[in-house]
């Protein structure tokens, strides 16, 4: 018993052993198939990832065509953007596409395992921002692919050639010079200012103004607040051109910031009421490496280093919206066409009036009704000819992306949608510009649509009547400055008052349609009174508009002087008075206001050259820039006569309102009449909420002229960094921007 029973025994264990042995068998087998199985994915992703790298070989191969090439037959600098397209076309045609590899004629990386690219070609399309390629590189392995190994992969890169990018739109405003803006201004974070939720407060970032030359202001006669940072990279100056330091702007009343939090820039407010707190403009410092201190609000001689840019990017210069290929400084037809050729928008709502080149408009009001220049908007997006904008509350301009206007533009009105419009010529503003918004709510139309508006402009941007001269004065009134007395009357068609100098008795005529009070540019000694009979003038006052040009032009000669090679833009009122091309020569005063001072300071540039012994070459060499409709296509007459219609359509105390940015690489000219002097419903106050951005700023929004009455607010709308995106085409750029693997195959 006792043996059967060790034999069951020994049986059995037999039995265990053997499953045992199955068992790990089993598992060792199932290992060594998770193993190969692990093996051949990672054999199978380690091919995947060859054939990846070999599609980006091609496409290195593809910008070393498109980019590096270019680079080194450059002499290893790059050049303009025109510079690029003539080299571009060699390799690929505009719109059309190139084959660099294929499979009869592929690119061999290994020859052992057959990895080639197999397929590269580029695909180009111009479009506003430059030269976008898209390279396609397919890559595969003709040799000892295993079973399910994949044999071919294809991968995409777009690649963007273009100017330097133009970071001006962190900007409020941003200028060459700034002036008569800084008088009664504040500058303000729209967010900051529409917000009602008190949990937000707090949270809103500082605004940005920046000058790139020199600064003026009242050192303690204005009364101007920039809730945020000023940048300069010149002088900062009193009204008489006497230089400020660094302690007498801090101890300015004139110019104040709003404190904000020094480690991230947000503006600070009372948790209460939402109160912001006015601090002094202190000059940053620098660290131990000589960087400016971050977060200041006031940085003076920023620098133009990038690498020392310590708080934020600040340009150097403006794109021109339009490619200046040949650097003359004058949108040419090629120039324009290379934009419009590219955009894709339209104009379908509102009344578009258009004025084809050698006609011109003889209404002396606004148009109520489109003619065909509308058609011509909606279906193309552009107008050969000079173009008048109206939009109404009941059928506002309606923008759907970007337009082109092949001449000037006038515009005042409601406008719905988002886009930009791109002015070849000057543009009028004739009266308030503002987005046709839902009540309560701003940018946002009452079924949604986003309101949003980039003006680009290739000439200058007049806002309000550019023309009128501030007033009369008697013709023995020897004064720099007149008597403010006689200003003109902008809600009068004609008026008059009788002044006595030195015992001569003189009839003053001083109603906005009396002779004499358009800026004549230049000194005439008669005029035609309202019977026709030629007259006296009186005086020899110029208006706002031309007190600036002649500072710009001051500027321009200096720079062209200093720089042979310079190509300076002058300004004149009028294409019909060529030579009437004048200068400012004293820098001590604010501004002048007469052609004939006694000081001899107001002087025709060629005669001052002339004075100065400058080589009067430059004058060959510039660009001349006038304010004038081109070929008078609407007369000034007429122009008046609508900026008159519309102050006595404007409700009293009712400031001029612009939405949008406002860009040109010329000039922009905003300006008011105020009501004590002039008569006017704005009060001398204007609102712009969006951004101004340009070499040459002049703004005249005097409003009261009194402490504490702010007359010209300018309320940042951060999404301007989106209406637009400009580049310095003197100067290409290359980026690499959308890669994607397309698809894989066995």
């Amino acid at each position: 018993m006792e043996a059967k029973n060790n034999g069951s025994q020994r049986g059995m264990a037999l039995v265990l052993a053997l499953i045992a042995m199955v068992l790990i068998l089993g598992a060792v087998l199932l290992v060594s198939q998770q193993a190969t199985r692990a093996a051949a994915q990672t054999e199978m992703l380690m091919s995947q990832m060859d054939l990846e790298e070999a599609c980006k070989a091609g496409i290195d191969t593809g910008i070393e065509r498109l980019w590096n090439q270019y680079v080194t037959g450059n002499g290893n600098t790059t050049g303009n953007l025109a510079s690029y397209k003539v080299f571009v076309d060699e390799v690929v045609e505009e719109g059309g596409q190139a084959t660099l590899a294929s499979a009869a004629s592929p690119i061999v990386l290994d020859e052992a395992s057959g990895l080639a690219v197999t397929g590269l070609t580029l695909a180009r399309e111009d479009t506003l921002f430059g030269v976008d390629v898209t390279i396609t590189s397919t890559a595969s392995r003709t040799k000892g692919a295993a079973a399910g190994e994949p044999a071919t992969l294809t991968a995409q890169q777009t690649v963007r050639i273009s100017g330097t990018p133009f970071t001006g739109f962190e900007y409020a405003v941003l200028a060459n010079q700034i002036n008569c803006i800084l008088c009664h201004a504040g500058i303000r974070n729209l967010d900051q200012e529409l917000n009602t939720d008190e949990d937000l407060r707090g949270t809103f970032d500082r605004v940005k103004v920046a000058t790139l030359q020199a600064l003026l202001y009242r050192k303690d006669a204005a009364d101007s607040h920039i809730a945020g940072t000023l940048y300069t990279r010149g002088n900062v100056y009193n009204t008489n051109y006497s230089l400020l330091s660094d302690a007498q702007i801090q101890s300015s009343s004139g110019l104040k910031s709003r404190q904000f939090d020094t480690t991230n820039g947000k503006i600070t407010q009372n948790p209460t009421n939402g109160a912001m707190i006015t601090t002094p403009m202190v000059a940053a410092g620098n660290d131990a490496q000589g960087r400016p201190t971050q977060f200041g609000n006031l940085y003076r001689n920023y620098p133009s280093d990038p690498d020392l840019m310590t708080d934020g990017p600040l340009p150097t210069d403006f794109p021109a919206p339009f490619p200046d290929n040949d650097g003359d400084r004058y949108v040419d037809t090629d120039e324009f066409e290379e934009i419009a050729g590219v955009l894709e928008g339209s104009i379908n709502g509102g009344v578009a009036f258009g004025v084809p080149q050698g006609s011109t408009y003889n209404t002396n009001a606004l148009p109520t009704t489109s003619n065909s220049a509308l058609a011509t908007l909606a279906a193309t997006g552009q107008f050969n000819g000079n173009l008048i904008l109206v939009g109404t509350e009941a059928n506002p301009i309606q923008l759907n992306g970007t337009v082109a206007v092949n001449g000037d533009l006038v515009m005042t009105g409601k406008v719905r949608g988002t886009g930009q419009i791109f002015v070849r010529g000057n543009t009028y503003l004739t009266g308030d510009v503002t987005y046709a918004d839902a009540p309560g709510r701003f940018g946002q139309a009452d079924d949604g649509t986003q309101n949003a508006m980039a003006l680009i402009t290739g000439g200058s941007v007049l806002m309000g009547d550019y023309l009128t001269v501030r007033g009369k004065n008697h013709s023995l009134d020897t004064a720099h400055v007149p008597s403010s007395a006689y200003s003109i009357d902008v809600r009068t068609a004609n008026r008059s008052a009788t002044q006595t100098i030195s015992k001569k008795k003189e009839t003053l005529n001083y109603g906005y349609f009396d002779p004499g009070v358009i800026d004549a540019g230049g000194i005439f000694p008669t005029m035609v009174d309202n019977s026709g009979k030629t007259v006296a003038r009186q005086g020899q006052q110029f208006s706002f508009t031309q007190s600036e040009l002649q500072l710009f032009n001051f500027y321009e000669l200096e720079k062209a002087v200093a720089d042979s090679s310079y190509t300076p833009r002058f300004y004149g009122m009028r294409e019909s008075q060529p030579d009437n091309i004048w200068v400012f020569t004293k820098l001590s005063d604010e501004h002048s206001v007469k052609y004939d001072r006694t000081d001899n300071t107001v002087k025709l540039l060629q005669d001052y050259m002339i004075s100065k012994g400058y080589p009067l070459d430059i004058l060959d060499r510039a660009a001349y820039h006038y304010m004038n409709p081109e070929g008078n296509w609407i007369s000034e007459d007429i122009l008046r006569r609508i900026w008159y219609n519309d102050e006595m359509a404007r409700p009293d105390k009712s400031k001029w309102k612009f939405d949008g940015l406002l860009y040109s690489n010329n000039a922009i000219f905003a300006i008011t009449r105020s009501k004590a002097r002039h008569k006017s419903y704005t009060e001398g106050k204007m609102q712009v909420r969006g951004a101004i951005i340009c070499p040459d700023l002049g703004v005249l929004v005097a409003g009261s002229d009194t402490s504490g009455q702010e007359s010209f607010t300018l309320l940042y709308d951060g999404r301007v960094k989106e209406f637009w995106a400009p580049q310095d085409r003197t100067q290409v750029f290359f980026a690499r921007t959308v890669y994607s693997v397309l698809r894989d195959g066995g």
